[in-house]
Formats: C-alpha cells, structure tokens, sequence
C-alpha cells in the first residue's frame, strides 16, 4: 500500500496534511499518535468511507479511488473498527461467516433457488468460521448474540469477522482496546 499526500478536510478544519507512507507486503506497521490526530480518519480513507480532498492511494498499485467503498473487501483489504460495527442481534458465527461473503461467487438469484454451488460455499464459509471460531477462542459462545457478550469478546468477533474475508491487509483500528 502507498499513500501519497493525503489531506482531508472538515469545512475549516483539516484532519490529515499530506500524509505518506508505504507498507511493503508482508510488513506490519504501527500507526501511533493521541486522540484526534487523524488515525482513524485516515483508515476510514484507506477503507473508502471517507473521501481526500488531494493525494492518492494505490494498492497492490491501483488506485483505491477506482473501487466503491463496497469494492474494498473483494480488493483484499480487512478492517475492524474503533467503535464497533458488528450486528448485535446475529450470532458470533453469523458475524464472522458475513465476513467470508465477499469472497463469495452467488448472487441474489442463485442464493434464492439453492443451487447446489451456492451451498458449497455456505459450507466453505461454515469451515472457515470454524476455523476463526477456534483460534479466537470463540467457539463457547458461537451461537450467542453478540449484543449479548462484553466489549472485549466483541472486538474478538470484529476480528474474526475481517479475518474471515482472507484480507492482504488488515488493518486494525484500536486493537487494543476492550
């Protein structure tokens, strides 16, 4: 990922001046800074929510300005988020399988007659949550709501959510937290 002098701007306020900075692949790279310096802006540009009045950012050298907000999971970007952003009404496991759909194939209409391709990749997507299930140790609390469980447990399901989307790069906002 390069980001080549990004500014945003709030009316009169500006929140990022010409940031930049490169992320090699394979490479994990803190972002550090006080509340308000623009980290979480930044990410909410990298992950297309928001929109930089200047610069550019490429990744895997194409430009993220090309693809919708609803295009970045499929480019291989993942993301959690400083406050969350899960369905609390659903199950952990409805959570982190969400997660996988953007790497999914069907449609509305194939999902709707159950053609026998789009069961196999529910089946796919059952196993992978399984997998993240496990390894975030979630799998006592799987059926639950997530609404139902502390924060801290829900930053766990945010995780497993965007690692369920097989991200290039992750990108965690506030990891720490909870």
């Amino acid at each position: 990922m390069r980001v080549e002098g990004v500014t945003v701007r709030f009316g009169g306020i500006t929140a990022l001046d010409g940031v930049s900075f490169q992320v090699p692949r394979g490479h994990i790279v803190g972002l550090i800074g006080p509340n308000g310096a623009g980290k979480t802006t930044l990410f909410n540009c990298l992950s297309r929510l928001y929109s930089f009045s200047e610069g550019r950012i490429l990744f895997e050298g194409r430009s993220l300005l090309a693809t919708p907000a609803h295009g970045i999971a499929a480019l291989g970007i993942g993301r959690t988020f400083q406050n969350l952003a899960l369905f609390g009404t659903m199950s952990v496991r409805q959570n982190i399988m969400l997660g996988g759909h953007c790497r999914t194939r069907s449609g509305f209409l194939a999902n709707a007659l159950h053609l026998p391709w789009v069961r196999r990749e529910e089946e796919a997507l059952a196993a992978r949550a399984e997998e993240l299930l496990q390894l975030l140790e979630l799998a006592r609390v799987a059926e639950t709501r997530v609404m139902d469980l502390p924060f801290g447990t829900q930053k766990r399901v945010e995780l497993g959510r965007a690692l369920a989307s097989q991200p290039k790069l992750l990108l965690l906002d506030e990891p720490a937290g909870g």
